[in-house]
């Protein structure tokens, strides 16, 4: 029987002594047995490093440095990993116990390509089984370097090959907000191919205190992201014309916030022209696609139950609809 291959799970963690214990523990509970995890304190000023210190397993490495971002600190947790597959995991997030059984799985003797994982959203009030990070229809290989440029798909608990680093390198470590979609575009543009595992076997935590909230500074790097895209030489016709819409335009997560705010304000007419300006540049999300069509067929009756719907659910799970993907 062959050997299994070992798969290194990144953590960048800063600042994380209310987290990474759980996040640490999540990889102790795998059921799959050949694993390394690899934590690297960025630079914290509490507890963080003593938390990881004290599980006190051979498994696990710790890595210290300077504080220099989350890129930065998955560039070194990969530096020091000595597994075939990578793959990454927040220092605030949770994987169930088949999570990476599952991914490699699903990875098989694929030799370029990615396994995204879906995962449940852990936000404030708890978890809603309704509400997972992927729903709707899941980008075809043809489609997914264009999609990709809509929108983030993949999630940082990714499964790859240690090859692919040999194509796209490490994080860019100048960017301190959506590094991982810059990481993604360059992995899926040299011609890794994204493979779905759909079954939500990870928590991936939404609140006040992720770096994805900070809206302006995300929105920045996004277009930073894109403008370097644009002037790639290997783009379609079809992926250049999207990139010049999308540049003109507000970033399509701005208007869907837009849309939603309008909404929950009762202002049925104007969330029905944000949901359809957002949908129109990220017609890939099935989702906001679906809400953007019920506004437009009858705001005025799809609204109030859309709203009605929107409310229940962000009152039940605490939930700051703000920056929802």
């Amino acid at each position: 029987m062959s050997e299994l291959p070992r798969v290194s799970v990144v953590m960048a963690a800063w600042n994380a002594a209310t987290t990474v214990a759980a996040a640490v523990s999540s990889v102790l509970w795998q059921t799959y047995p050949a694993w390394e995890l690899v934590v690297v304190d960025d630079g914290s000023t509490d507890s963080t490093a003593d938390l990881v210190s004290a599980f006190d397993d051979p498994r696990i490495t710790l890595v210290k440095q300077e504080n220099a971002g989350a890129g930065s600190a998955r560039n070194a947790g990969m530096e020091a990993a000595r597994g075939d597959l990578i793959t990454f995991l927040d220092s605030d997030d949770v994987m169930l116990g088949r999570h990476l059984e599952a991914l490699v799985e699903r990875l098989g003797d694929r030799t370029r390509a990615i396994v995204t994982a879906n995962s449940y959203w852990l936000l404030p009030g708890g978890i809603d089984p309704s509400h997972t990070r992927h729903k709707g229809r899941f980008p075809a290989v043809p489609h997914q370097r264009l999609s990709l440029l809509e929108q983030n798909y993949l999630s940082p608990m990714s499964l790859f090959r240690r090859e692919l680093l040999e194509d796209v390198g490490g994080f860019d470590t100048t960017l301190h907000r959506s590094e991982d979609w810059d990481f993604w575009l360059r992995a899926v543009f040299a011609g890794h191919e994204v493979v779905h595992q759909p079954r939500p076997l990870a928590l991936f935590r939404w609140g006040q205190s992720s770096m994805s909230t900070n809206r302006d500074l995300v929105f920045d790097a996004e277009r930073t992201i894109l403008e370097g895209m644009s002037s790639r030489d290997d783009l379609r016709d079809d992926e250049r014309a999207y990139l010049r819409r999308r540049l003109a335009s507000p970033p399509p997560r701005l208007l869907s916030n837009e849309g939603d705010a309008a909404l929950r304000g009762r202002q049925y007419a104007r969330a029905a022209q944000r949901f359809a300006a957002a949908a129109d540049l990220s017609p890939s999300e099935t989702m906001l696609v679906r809400k953007a069509q019920l506004m437009k067929l009858a705001p005025r009756l799809a609204g109030p139950l859309l709203r009605a719907r929107q409310v229940r659910r962000e009152n039940a799970l605490a939930f700051d609809a703000e920056f929802e993907h």
